[in-house]
């Protein structure tokens, strides 16, 4: 067989997993500038190496990087989004125009890809976007400018999806309204929903843009969501807190109480009254000094005294006891 209906033959086969993948055909950048293409794939290749390879055929191209890096290249990054099905690669310091094909390596049978070509400029780019990443909440509004140069109108475009080319219209259930005329358009996407993060391009007949656009979920929303996780720790502590305060608050007037029933009950002994009859009855008159009477009340006061301290004694014992021997009631 002819080589060169060989490769024709591989070529075709090769072209045959396009249509599980897309990408934009066609964008363009300034000389030394930065750009990000998306790659969307079926999510039958979630687990799969992505790669993006150089060359007119896809049979023949020459990988540039995988989606694990094995090549290390200084200005190719490749980042898989597994959960949107969607790789992307971020070329920077461009130099030269290149025709490149987005792929998935699928080991023993044909590779899905597509293709885009990617067109440098010296001066300003054919069509630009201020910014590849916007960002909005949801509900919000955000606001993409597409610069061009030439007469041809700017398409707003789902990519993989619909354009449109009217002035207002209703995408994925978003409103998209477009403004401006020759040489900038804007376009604004508002009452956003969670859904409508995606990729987009601005587009016209030659060439493509994409942009990415990012919808964060509304922090009343947010906040509705955690609302009574987060109220209902504080107020479990404060009642943990309060019931520990007021076991505390009885328990100390239940001591206090105790303390002081102790001591009146000693105050008010017999013993005590006794004491206090004998000191005052044992003579109406002062006996003579050296008398018998005499030393017989002095024995009496000097045994009082003793006894006295001996109670004293006994009640400060018995206030160490109780302070000891009570704690605190199990909460």
């Amino acid at each position: 067989m002819e080589p060169q209906r060989l490769l024709f033959i591989l070529s075709c086969l090769k072209l045959s997993g396009g249509q599980d993948m897309i990408s934009v055909s066609r964008a363009s950048v300034q000389r030394g500038q930065s750009i990000i293409i998306p790659c969307l794939y079926d999510q039958r290749y979630e687990l799969s190496h992505k790669y993006l390879s150089s060359g007119y055929l896809a049979a023949l191209s020459r990988y540039v990087e995988f989606s694990d890096q094995r090549y290390q290249h200084e200005t190719v990054f490749i980042s898989d989004d597994r959960s949107g099905h969607v790789f992307t690669v971020r070329l920077d310091d461009v130099q030269r125009s290149r025709l490149y094909w987005c792929g998935v390596q699928i080991p023993g049978a044909l590779d899905p890809h597509a293709r885009f070509y990617l067109e440098v400029t010296a001066g300003p780019p054919g069509l630009s976007v201020i910014g590849q990443h916007v960002s909005g909440s949801e509900q919000g509004s955000v606001s993409i400018s597409c610069v061009y140069r030439g007469e041809s109108a700017v398409r707003w475009c789902k990519l993989g999806g619909v354009c449109i080319t009217a002035v207002s219209a209703v995408l994925d259930g978003a409103s998209v309204e477009i403004r401006g005329g020759a040489g900038l358009v804007t376009v604004v996407m508002s009452g956003l929903r969670m859904e409508n993060s995606g990729w987009y391009c601005c587009s016209t007949p030659e060439l493509q843009m994409p942009v990415y656009i990012s919808v964060e979920q509304r922090m009343e929303n947010q906040n509705s969501t955690a609302g009574p996780h987060s109220r209902t720790l504080p107020l479990l502590l404060l009642c943990v807190v309060l019931e520990t305060l007021l076991m505390l608050t009885i328990y100390c007037t239940h001591t206090l109480i105790r303390r002081c029933k102790h001591r009146l009950f000693r105050c008010d002994s017999p013993a005590d009254d006794g004491q206090y009859v004998t000191m005052h009855s044992t003579h109406t008159q002062p006996a003579p000094l050296g008398s018998a009477a005499a030393e017989e009340d002095y024995e009496t006061m000097a045994e009082l005294n003793t006894h006295t301290q001996q109670c004293r004694q006994k009640d400060d014992d018995d206030d160490d006891d109780v302070s000891s021997t009570e704690t605190l009631p199990v909460l």
